[in-house]
């Protein structure tokens, strides 16, 4: 494992897994204070960063607001780069006002719908371990009775959604400038995030290294967990 080989802090960022989901603006660049401030409470100088997803896009911008702090930078399904293909019909809903928050209490109504709802982020939730699954069936049903983890969801998705594309005029400037050595890890059938995005980025910025991983979804740490541990171990 990785704690076997180096110190290790695993970050639940406000809003996810188990920390706190204060009224806040769930924004990136807020996420980014919130990482830096804990550097600066644990006195961590320099750090080797891995994010993934939304934590990806967090990680990536503090690399470059801040990237005397950040040694190496791993960034696993996610980064600045966003050319998302056309949203669905459910994404858009979700995106709406009002609608989405409806049809996110409506999961509470059923526990297997809301099972459901995750099946976009792997590609194939039935073939996760058993204990896997009955995991992530708890927990989601759990989560969608949670009214600051539905405003902390809405927040950071909205937010992400209309911060992200305001980015991209800079960003190609601000990527070649980019020193730290990067390792872009994306699943090959990522249905969030496409693998399209992987490939742009690692070209945008010099020295990146790309590691496409087949088979797997926008959740590669659980789908193909060895090949992720392997590949931060090597940065």
């Amino acid at each position: 494992t990785l704690a076997a080989q180096r110190r290790v802090i695993a970050v639940d960022l406000p809003g996810f897994g188990r920390s706190d989901k204060p009224d806040a603006p769930y924004s990136v660049p807020w996420y980014a204070g919130v990482l830096l401030d804990l550097l600066d409470t644990l006195q961590i100088e320099r750090v080797a960063l891995a994010g993934h997803s939304l934590g990806a896009v967090t990680s990536h911008w503090l690399a470059l607001e801040q990237p005397a702090r950040i040694e190496r930078l791993a960034l696993l399904d996610g980064g600045l780069v966003a050319k998302p293909g056309k949203l669905d019909l459910g994404t858009m809903l979700f995106l709406a006002p009002g609608i989405g928050e409806w049809l996110y209490t409506r999961l509470r109504k059923d526990p297997q719908a809301a099972y459901d709802s995750l099946r976009p982020y792997y590609a194939n939730l039935d073939a996760l371990p058993e204990a896997d699954r009955t995991l992530h069936y708890e927990r989601v049903n759990q989560r969608v009775w949670n009214d600051d983890q539905r405003r902390a969801f809405f927040r950071t998705f909205r937010g992400l959604v209309r911060w992200l594309p305001g980015q991209q005029k800079e960003l190609p400037a601000q990527l070649a400038a980019v020193t730290t050595p990067t390792h872009v890890v994306w699943g090959e059938l990522d249905r969030i995030a496409a693998v399209e995005n992987g490939r742009t980025l690692a070209a945008m910025q010099p020295g990146a290294q790309l590691t496409i991983v087949p088979g797997a979804g926008h959740n590669i740490q659980q789908e193909a967990p060895a090949q992720v541990i392997e590949t931060i171990s090597n940065l």
